[in-house]
């Protein structure tokens, strides 16, 4: 937050006595907003006040012990307010809840000291975690991936050690999976449950990776970050000391904290970890399409990278949308769809068919930045919006790059490196 800049006030009404498990209800908000990075937030003890129930509670010395009014403050930048309303919904329980909008006079920024890098893992990874026994069957897996944003599961032995982790690729290779699942997703639910019936009678175990790589809770963010890029890994399933899990480390976790600690605006000048630009990261062998390009055309260029998308564009190279694997199945007609899929899994060189053409698969406006977008700016664009890859285009709106958020999380991990030099007094490589 900056000064003269828009802000968001949460006010949380609650009773002294309110609880959330063991914990005070008021504690266990201020650890949660802490945990997530918020920007801080204050308790006030009232004197006196009524709830609901009508009865007066008051701070009167022989009264001492009631229930008392309480009211959590907390303000902060709209995304970060966003993104972490509901988890203080939940907390506040039957407390009032109130958002207005705020000016911020002052905020006193934060030094390269206090950014949140230096945190360990534990207060940055995801807590809700969806895991699966390793005796689960192969069907269970899928059903419980399918339609979901992610694509993988932890997988646990009875007393909640990490064992393996089960992925789209696994369940394909070794779990009998006909299509990756994207591709499922995008189904119709007859073909979805055609395809799951004929699924053979295979446990997890049979199909996970296993001594998956993990990261200790108490392992920095730096480091985890590091070992996700060198890897190549979208996420670290987190244990505690006697390996059992414990959290997930994401690449979207990792970019909201970059997107949430970088200034906006970088006064650091070009040294600063964040003012490392997209067009320092972008890739120029773009899988692009014309938007008169017939569906084969299309499917091998889809097919031709990890991206499993390929953007089309106009005479001028002007950037009309993104269609992925996922978008040609959903939208082709029925009676191609199974050639499109096996010359998506399979590479089978039959004809697809359906008379479509690329601009007819395109979905809606792409997410576009320019050359001298920060790192972190990137990073906030693809957490409000979702998207896998970024178009860095031109003045013009011509295609100059892209950059995915694998592309993102080395930059970011190259910023924590700077940033660790940086506060041990050391200058960046």
């Amino acid at each position: 937050m900056t000064r003269g800049s828009r802000g968001l006030r949460v006010q949380v009404y609650l009773g002294e006595t309110d609880q959330v498990g063991h914990v005070p209800r008021y504690q266990a908000i201020l650890e949660y907003l802490r945990r997530e990075g918020a920007a801080g937030a204050t308790v006030v003890r009232g004197l006196a006040g009524f709830g609901a129930n009508s009865r007066i509670h008051t701070a009167a010395i022989l009264r001492l012990s009631l229930d008392l009014p309480l009211v959590v403050t907390w303000i902060d930048e709209p995304r970060r307010v966003e993104r972490l309303l509901p988890g203080v919904q939940r907390l506040a329980g039957s407390g009032i809840v109130v958002l207005d909008e705020v000016e911020i006079a002052s905020y006193g920024r934060r030094t390269v000291e206090q950014l949140r890098f230096d945190l360990p893992v534990e207060d940055v990874m995801t807590r809700e975690v969806e895991s699966i026994h390793e005796d689960a069957s192969v069907r269970e897996a899928v059903e419980r991936l399918v339609g979901r944003d992610f694509r993988s599961l932890p997988v646990v032995a009875p007393d909640g050690r990490v064992v393996g982790v089960v992925s789209s690729g696994d369940l394909v290779t070794r779990g009998g999976l006909e299509a990756r699942l994207e591709l499922l997703s995008a189904m119709p639910d007859e073909a979805r449950r055609s395809a799951l019936e004929r699924l053979p009678d295979r446990s997890v175990r049979e199909a996970m990776t296993p001594d998956p790589v993990t990261v200790r809770i108490d392992e920095t963010l730096a480091s985890a970050t590091h070992l996700m890029a060198e890897r190549h890994l979208k996420r670290l399933p987190v244990v505690d000391a006697a390996g059992r899990l414990a959290g997930l480390l994401t690449r979207m976790d990792v970019l909201r904290a970059v997107a949430e600690t970088f200034p906006r605006a970088v006064e650091d000048g070009p040294g600063h970890a964040g003012a490392k630009a997209v067009g320092e990261l972008m890739r120029r062998e773009v899988p692009a399409v014309p938007v008169e390009a017939d569906l084969a055309v299309l499917l091998d260029a889809v097919a031709s990278t990890r991206l499993n998308r390929a953007v089309v564009i106009d005479g001028e190279r002007r950037v009309i949308g993104v269609v992925s694997d996922a978008d040609v199945v959903a939208r082709v007609d029925p009676a191609a769809r199974g050639n499109v899929i096996g010359r998506l899994m399979r590479g089978d060189d039959r004809p697809p068919g359906g008379g479509r053409t690329a601009g007819d698969l395109v979905s809606g406006p792409p997410l576009t930045v320019t050359p001298d977008t920060t790192i972190a700016e990137a990073a906030r664009r693809t957490l409000e919006t979702r998207h896998k890859v970024l178009c860095v285009i031109d003045a013009r709106g011509s295609l100059l790059g892209i950059v995915d958020r694998a592309d993102l999380l080395r930059a970011a991990g190259g910023a924590l490196r700077d940033l660790d030099d940086s506060v041990d007094g050391q200058p960046g490589e």
